[in-house]
């Protein structure tokens, strides 16, 4: 930077120096008039050829005027100028050492030092002309320019601080004052300071190109985490500000929800208010926001990656000592943060069957009921039902173009449960079809396994820690994500819950919903004990459903957990409302707008053929299932034997 800058600095003082010229060409006129007046006419044309670029012909004038006046060392001095332009430097430079020798005013001492810093390069001889220029003459604004860059060139930046502080009160709104000032701000790594100015010095005049080629310079020399520190802090601040915004939107939205739900419609299957269908609308829009935002972090949080660990690596290598052990730590943690996050990008969805498809072809009871509520609902029923062993109770659609519906049925929820009932639990979840909660949603189900198989990459890999920047982003998206999304799936399920009274009452849904809390709770006990106990004892297990084991969990154990999970208290990253809530929404209904349905105090189970036989399908899948995670076979019933 030191060349360029110091061949700019007396080009950006052009402006100032034009008019001390043109007073000092006058000065010295006067004075050849005293010495010889018919040497003011080469001085003046001299003077002009030189102005013109007209190098040789104004060195043939000099040279003639010094012969004519040899005790002034003015036209020896120019002529010394013109001759370096003219590229004979190494006599310019001697005759400007002649005009020392006879006389050491500022105006020679100030040229040789110049010529000595510049074209030959000697600035360590040229920085004491320099300073007994500018001590002989303090105003003269070209001297104090040699000075400061001479001392620049020679390195000794406190004779060029004092020229630049003299400048800024001669010449404060001249470009080569502030190309100075730039200078010294570079040498004390003031970096912000120095592009400020530069600018100003642009602003005052300098040259674009002059401009451009110092502002590269800067660039170059400027560590590259200082020159992107801000862009950086601000990039990153406007991320966290999306982040909070989010989770304020979420938060704001999930009482928003609420106070949708405690409306009530006023007739009979009107099942949305004003306010719950523009809630509706703007969990969407923040849904699908939440969703661009997620993809939209990756790269950032890749950099965020790339920082924290590289500048670890950046500062074993600039402290001069590498710690082989830090650094190896770093590249293998930020390389598999970074491959964890990226092959969670391109995850291929499974469209596996929820369960084992039921032959409905075979199920002509259950196939009408399914029907019976469809129509109830007003909307096409399931195409399909998938039993699986536990309590499972939901809907899906699966597939592309027309989806399928299913519906997911853990046969463990269905003992004990009437007809009615299990009817406005159904209706509930066709209510899931007839709101098109199931429809879409692709978007937000990919960023929840890309969220959980990045979590499960880093655990797997034993990075999931605190100080891995990727896993705070999945622990702090994640909760950003489940408060806005579990905020819209508890509305879609008070609104559901609706669908299920206006077809078959309050009463039923409540009896429905009460009954699969509390058979969820007893079958897992159950299903516990009969495990457990099958094990220990090494005997088959043919019947899950049917098996009573000697060992169960204690009545009040068990009657404790059903009332705490029908009472429990919602947290703003459930997906449900609690069941009481539930419960006080749908009987909060005007009475008017509840649909009355005559009793069905029939068994579900009753509307199953093969019964058993489906019974045994699934204890099956249950000794699979314990094989597989952990290992252990379960023997299965002994083949009947044909006597």
């Amino acid at each position: 930077m030191r060349k360029l800058v110091c061949s700019f600095l007396l080009i950006a003082a052009a402006s100032a120096l034009a008019a001390e010229i043109d007073v000092f060409d006058q000065k010295v006129a006067n004075e050849l008039r005293t010495l010889d007046p018919g040497s003011v006419d080469l001085w003046t044309k001299g003077n002009a050829l030189r102005a013109a670029g007209k190098h040789e012909e104004a060195r043939v004038i000099y040279e003639q005027l010094y012969a004519r006046v040899p005790k002034s060392t003015h036209a020896l001095r120019r002529m010394a100028n013109e001759e370096i332009e003219l590229g004979r430097t190494k006599a310019g430079v001697q005759h400007l050492r002649d005009a020392v020798a006879i006389e050491r005013s500022p105006e020679n001492l100030a040229a040789l030092a110049l010529q000595l810093s510049d074209k030959e390069e000697k600035p360590a001889e040229a920085l004491p002309f320099a300073k007994e220029a500018a001590a002989k003459s303090p105003n003269d604004l070209f001297v104090k320019q040699v000075l400061g860059q001479t001392a620049w060139r020679a390195n000794d930046l406190e004779a060029m601080r004092d020229a630049t502080n003299q400048l800024m009160v001669l010449a404060p709104k001249e470009p080569g004052t502030h190309l100075l000032k730039c200078v010294i701000a570079v040498a004390d790594g003031e970096w912000s300071a120095a592009r400020a100015q530069l600018e100003e010095s642009k602003r005052l005049g300098l040259p674009r190109a002059s401009y451009e080629n110092v502002l590269g310079q800067i660039n170059e020399g400027e560590p590259f985490y200082l020159r992107w520190w801000k862009p950086a802090l601000i990039a990153f601040g406007s991320w966290f500000a999306a982040f909070a915004l989010l989770l304020a939107f979420g938060a704001l939205l999930s009482h928003a929800a609420m106070r949708a739900a405690r409306e009530t419609p006023q007739h009979l299957g009107d099942n949305t208010t004003d306010l719950s269908a523009t809630v509706r609308r703007v969990y969407r829009i923040v849904l699908l926001a939440s969703c661009f935002f997620y993809y939209a972090s990756i790269p950032i949080v890749i950099l965020l990656i790339i920082a924290v660990f590289g500048g670890l690596i950046y500062a074993c290598f600039a402290l001069g000592q590498v710690p082989i052990k830090l650094v190896a730590f770093a590249v293998i943690v930020g390389g598999v943060s970074i491959w964890s996050m990226l092959k969670t990008l391109f995850i291929k969805t499974d469209d596996d069957e929820p369960g084992m498809r039921l032959d409905m072809s075979g199920q002509p009871r259950l196939r009408a009921l399914l029907d019976d509520v469809a129509a109830k609902i007003d909307t096409r029923p399931v195409d399909n039902v998938y039993l699986t062993p536990g309590s499972d109770l939901a809907v899906m659609q699966r597939g592309k173009g027309r989806h399928e519906r299913c519906l997911i049925l853990g046969i463990g929820v269905l003992s004990g449960l009437k007809v009615r009932p299990f009817k406005a639990i159904l209706g509930h979840e066709y209510g899931h079809f007839s709101n098109r909660d199931t429809a879409g949603g692709e978007f937000a189900l990919a960023v929840r396994r890309s969220l959980g198989a990045t979590a499960y990459a880093l655990a797997m890999h034993g990075v999931a820690r605190w100080y891995n920047p990727a896993w705070q982003f999945v622990r702090g998206f994640n909760r950003v994500f489940l408060r806005i999304s579990e905020g819209a799936s508890r509305l879609q399920e008070i609104l559901a819950d609706r669908w299920a009274v206006f077809a078959y009452g309050a009463d039923a849904f409540e009896q429905g919903l009460r009954h699969v809390v509390e058979r969820s709770v007893r079958f897992d006990t159950q299903a516990s004990a009969v495990l457990s106990e099958v094990i220990e004892r090494k005997i088959p297990l043919a019947n899950l459903y049917t098996y009573e084991p000697a060992k169960s969990a204690k009545a009040e154990d068990i009657e404790k957990q059903v009332a705490d999970s029908l009472n429990r208290e919602a947290s703003a990253y459930d997906s449900h409302p609690s069941p009481s809530e539930r419960f006080a929404l749908v009987h909060a209904l005007p009475a008017h707008a509840i649909a009355r349905a005559s009793d069905d105090d029939d068994e579900v189970l009753s509307v199953f053929d093969n019964l058993l036989d489906l019974q045994h399908a699934m204890t099956a899948r249950v000794r699979a299932n314990v094989a597989m995670n952990y290992g252990v076979a379960i023997a299965g019933p002994e083949p009947a034997t044909v006597s």
